[in-house]
């Protein structure tokens, strides 16, 4: 007596075995894709941070043409201080003031100078913690610099 199979359906061991492979392949997709998809904010938030330290810094030069073009000493006061956190500038945005000084040229380099009010050097950071930082030399028409062996 000859058996017949019926066809047309698939064994319960073929249907365990594609979940299992399924699974195997959804498990390494997680595991692969998982970790870029985390991090895909953190250029964002990078881009942005830098952005508003530069909208700042646009500001601040733009005020110090305006109104403070010969007068670095009264756009060093206008500033605010140094450690202290300052929205002033950052039209809502805060950053912090981490580098405020007078400095002169002296070779090919630039010294600190308390006396000078020709170059006022200003580094901000969007926070105390952050890595970022954006410095400028803001530079008058006016004043002088006097630095021993090398400065006019």
């Amino acid at each position: 007596m000859k058996r017949t199979r019926a066809v047309g359906g698939f064994t319960l061991i073929e249907i365990l075995l594609t979940f299992v492979l399924f699974g195997l392949v959804a498990l390494m997709a997680v595991s692969y894709f998982g970790v870029g998809m985390t991090r895909t904010d953190i250029a964002k938030n990078q881009l942005q941070t830098d952005a508003n330290l530069q909208l700042v810094m646009e500001n601040m030069i733009a005020d110090q043409t305006n109104r403070f073009n010969s007068n670095l000493v009264g756009f060093n006061t206008a500033l605010g201080s140094v450690d202290v956190p300052q929205s002033t500038y950052g039209s809502g945005s805060s950053y912090l003031i981490t580098e405020k000084i007078f400095v002169c040229p002296s070779g090919s380099t630039f010294v600190a100078n308390a006396d000078s009010n020709q170059f006022l050097l200003v580094t901000i950071k969007p926070d105390a913690n952050s890595g970022v930082s954006l410095t400028y030399l803001f530079s008058s028409n006016l004043g002088n610099c006097n630095v021993a062996g090398g400065g006019s």
